[in-house]
């Protein structure tokens, strides 16, 4: 999150072009904009992303992610003796907090092979027991029409490729009981840091200053071993990334006939009245929060 002031940043432009003006020769030899990016990422703080190390820190992290997220919408969904699916389980760290408000059932459902494994591990060394684990994919669920009372989709739509992903969406709304809830939270493309790059690149909004190439150019400069956990590479998981923006989930809201319970924006520092704010609402938000039903 970025919690400078404006006058930090121009400072920093203004120091980069002195910077260029004084070592011309350092631009021959690599494209103008990844110097550019370089330079500019070497003036903005370093950042510690939790959950990196290892698997277990990683679902611990999104241990402490699902109940931050969880007190944002219990208002309006409620676990106790509910059949529940965490789709995008990923490590398994939020199915373990979901698992703990007292579900008549709960299912983690991932893709990768990898992650789910892992999160069978971790769920087993913290002798958590109830958990059903499955390697799916959500274009075609491998559950029964009107099977759930809750599905979590927690930082997941922004992974599904465009060409696919309503029909994502039409496949947890098929699964979900007729009154029942679909939680869906993630960075829309214009949020800070929806370029999912924050190990490596602290420039705030680099994804829509920078070109792709650029930033996996970078990437491949500053950590040409970049990797995590799972079957995919860290560049392979910018590539992935759908560029999903608010105004196109809301239509993908509509076409499907989802009934909305609730759909708001989580802004920047807390400054709610930005969101009134035309065209700075959309980059002031920080994640995009919808509570979905049928």
């Amino acid at each position: 999150m970025p919690p400078l002031g404006i006058s930090y940043y121009l400072s920093v432009y203004l120091l980069f072009f002195i910077f260029a003006a004084k070592n011309k020769h350092l631009f021959v030899s690599m494209r103008l904009s990844e110097r550019i990016c370089l330079t500019l990422n070497s003036f903005f703080p370093k950042k510690t992303v939790q959950g990196r190390g290892s698997a277990e820190n990683y679902s611990l992290a999104q241990y402490n992610w699902g109940k931050q997220g969880f007190g944002t919408v219990s208002s309006y969904i409620n676990l106790k003796d509910k059949v529940v699916l965490d789709a995008g389980c990923s490590f398994g760290g939020k199915t373990l907090f979901y698992a703990e408000q007292g579900c008549a059932s709960i299912t983690g459902l991932d893709l990768d092979e990898l992650r789910i494994k892992h999160a069978r591990e971790y769920a087993e060394k913290k002798n958590i027991t109830g958990i059903k684990y499955v390697q799916g994919n959500l274009v075609n669920l491998p559950f029964d029409t009107d099977t759930f009372d809750v599905i979590f989709l927690n930082d997941v739509v922004e992974h599904i490729d465009r060409p696919i992903l309503i029909g994502a969406l039409k496949e947890c709304k098929r699964v979900l009981k007729p009154g029942g809830r679909i939680y869906i939270e993630f960075p829309p493309w214009s949020s800070y840091d929806a370029g999912h790059l924050y190990d490596y690149i602290y420039i705030p909004w680099c994804h829509l200053i920078f070109s792709s190439k650029t930033l996996i150019n970078v990437i491949n400069k500053l950590s040409p071993d970049a990797s995590t956990m799972g079957t995919l590479s860290y560049i392979e998981h910018f590539k992935e990334l759908n560029k999903l923006t608010i105004k196109e989930f809301k239509q993908m809201v509509r076409d499907i006939d989802f009934k909305v319970v609730t759909i708001k924006p989580l802004i920047l520092l807390q400054m709610n009245f930005l969101r009134y704010v035309p065209f700075f609402n959309n980059y002031a938000t920080r994640r995009l929060l919808a509570v979905l039903s049928k």
